[in-house]
């Protein structure tokens, strides 16, 4: 295994980027890649990084719902007898709600599952099933699109889209993938299920930077700020053209073709290994 270099930085990066948001799921590329590029365990410092990247990306696109979700948390502390009020005629306060609802089945998943699900991003074969999987419920969701068109999303529909995110701690299944398959399920619109999914990965980024915070003092850095800052600025960049792709291809109905990828990739993994 070699440290982590330039080029290997820069390539995690774009990989991190691309796979967060893109329906193809970015733990299980990560696990491919590092092997293929023979890169040791990244550090945490660089983890963390990356996920910096690929938060900024995301805030970028959607900073006016995230402006409106920090208002409506605001307003919820500073009336809490009014929640109720505020929460059926404020969209801001709506959607802290609901990301708060959409949150808490992936935090019961890390509490309850975190060494068994840590266990399996060490087996290769595992995440060529899991890519398999995705697959399947991406192409399932590419069907259940065709019927969708729910006009108001509910507390029920972000718990169960949560659900979806909680399923996604798998190494090889897309988080992106499944919550949006989660949300077509329920009868949202291809456009609500996606926004949803995305603003969704706003507080699962920030839970993982906060609890890589504590490893932050022991984490050995293996490259140099440079290096570190160019897997950063790849993850931003890469990861704001996926969300923007992604966009137009869940509009358009297309979800079924990282179906093929996925399934491809998946069966690749298990033939080789």
């Amino acid at each position: 295994m070699i440290c982590l270099d330039l080029f290997s930085a820069v390539a995690l990066g774009i990989i991190q980027g691309l796979t967060e948001f893109l329906p193809v799921s970015s733990s299980g590329h990560l696990v491919l890649f590092s092997s293929l590029l023979d890169v040791k365990e990244p550090s945490v410092v660089f983890e963390v990084l990356v996920h910096v990247g690929t938060l900024a990306a995301v805030l970028l696109v959607f900073w006016n719902e995230f402006v409106e979700i920090v208002k409506g948390f605001f307003k919820l502390v500073r009336s809490p007898k009014q929640a109720a009020r505020l929460y059926r005629s404020e969209l801001g306060c709506r959607l802290f709600v609901w990301l708060c609802a959409g949150t808490l089945p992936i935090v019961i998943a890390a509490l309850l599952f975190k060494d068994q699900v840590e266990a399996l991003f060490s087996s290769t074969r595992f995440v060529g099933f899991a890519l398999i999987i995705t697959g399947l419920i991406l192409f399932i969701a590419d069907r259940v699109s065709e019927r969708s068109g729910k006009s108001e999303q509910s507390l029920l529909d972000s718990l169960w889209i949560g659900i979806g995110q909680a399923v996604a701690v798998l190494p090889g299944i897309s988080r992106s993938g499944t919550t949006i398959a989660f949300g077509l399920a329920r009868g949202l619109s291809r456009e609500q299920a996606a926004r949803f999914s995305f603003l969704l990965s706003i507080p699962g980024i920030l839970g993982a930077l906060v609890l890589s915070i504590p490893d932050l003092a022991g984490g050995a850095v293996s490259a140099s700020g440079g290096v570190l800052f160019a897997g950063m600025l790849a993850a931003a960049v890469t990861g704001y053209g996926a969300i923007r792709l992604l966009l137009q291809v869940v509009r358009r109905g297309r979800l079924v073709w990282f179906s093929y990828y996925t399934w491809a990739v998946g069966l690749l993994v298990l033939i080789l290994s």
